[in-house]
């Protein structure tokens, strides 16, 4: 029994040190790029570091799958739902079938460490609970994809009225729609910048300027950008004066940004009361768990248990959503 506990604290004093280590490197990054801002590029330093190492041996271990991955058809057809999170500097190192192979390695080790989890416990996973934890592992990265795929939305719909003010003042002064979205993609900062290069690149390719604007539209999945690209549609079949176009799209865009900002200081205080009561439920939970262990034992130990707790999932999500609905307000 001694063992066992040394062997729980032996584990907890490793995960500590490892979650400190995560967020010690995240807030390092974080001020390092809001640094790097305001400083001169440092001297060059071709010298990897064991973490840059290990991270290389990764991505080649990732690059050799690719002929086997992508022999299974259904895998390769899957695959290709992840070419919109491929970054445009990453275009020549990865490929949409690396995403598969990362999600398999993902749910390995989310198995692996849910098993090593099990001596705090001292209890043996059953099968279907070992298939259970392999598949929560597996769409771990899809769930990670998927919020910072929103994030990278909204950075990109903040920052589009700046993009449009850069491609006018570049066609004021004379320049080309390919020479315009290159100055964009060059003045801009991420996310926004990556898909103004993936434009370019399609130009360059010989695409015309309604098609790349379209394609840009769908990527991102925003009105202000289907606005835009249907606006060069128009203009390219129509005619007219480009500049008047772009100034026209910048003052709509201008207003729209203004009275959204405005809702949302309208609004603040409300979602604040939003956020605080979806809340509370899950403190009352840790508190009452806190005071009384034993308390929810019976949701886990009989069928209705876990049909009272599937009933609360859902009532919360449907909570959610109805919330989101009522708060949601149309610019």
């Amino acid at each position: 029994m001694d063992s066992i506990i040394l062997l729980q604290i032996i584990f907890t004093v490793i995960l500590f040190i490892i979650i400190i280590l995560m967020l010690r490197q995240s807030i390092s990054l974080k001020k390092e790029k809001r640094i790097g801002y305001y400083s001169l590029d440092p001297i060059v330093d071709n010298s990897l570091s064991l973490i840059d190492k290990l991270i290389d041996k990764y991505f080649l271990f990732v690059k050799s799958q690719r002929k086997f991955i992508g022999k299974i058809k259904f895998l390769k057809k899957k695959s290709r739902k992840y070419e919109k999170y491929i970054k445009y500097k990453y275009r020549e190192r990865f490929e949409a079938i690396d995403f598969i192979t990362n999600k398999l390695v993902i749910s390995f080790n989310f198995l692996l460490l849910t098993i090593f989890s099990q001596v705090f416990t001292i209890k043996v996973l059953s099968i279907y609970e070992l298939i259970i934890n392999y598949f929560i592992g597996y769409y771990l990265l899809d769930i990670y994809l998927f919020f910072d795929y929103k994030r990278q939305i909204r950075l990109i719909e903040n920052e589009l009225l700046r993009a449009i003010i850069i491609m006018n003042n570049a066609f004021k002064a004379g320049k080309s729609t390919l020479q315009a979205v290159e100055i964009a993609s060059l003045e801009l900062p991420e996310p926004i910048c990556d898909e103004f290069k993936k434009m370019y690149l399609d130009m360059k390719y010989g695409l015309s300027v309604d098609t790349v604007f379209e394609r840009f539209a769908k990527r991102v999945n925003l009105e202000e950008a289907v606005y835009l690209s249907s606006s060069l549609t128009i203009l390219n079949k129509t005619g007219g004066n480009i500049v008047e176009v772009f100034s026209s799209i910048e003052r709509t865009l201008f207003d729209k940004k203004k009275l959204r900002e405005e809702l949302k200081n309208i609004t603040a205080s409300a979602n604040m009361i939003v956020k605080i009561l979806l809340v509370v439920p899950f403190i009352f939970i840790g508190i009452i768990y806190i005071l009384n262990p034993n308390y929810f034992d019976p949701l886990f130990s009989s069928p209705l248990g876990y049909i009272v707790i599937a009933l609360i999932v859902v009532m919360l999500i449907i909570y959610l959503l109805i919330l989101r609905k009522i708060m949601k307000v149309e610019v």
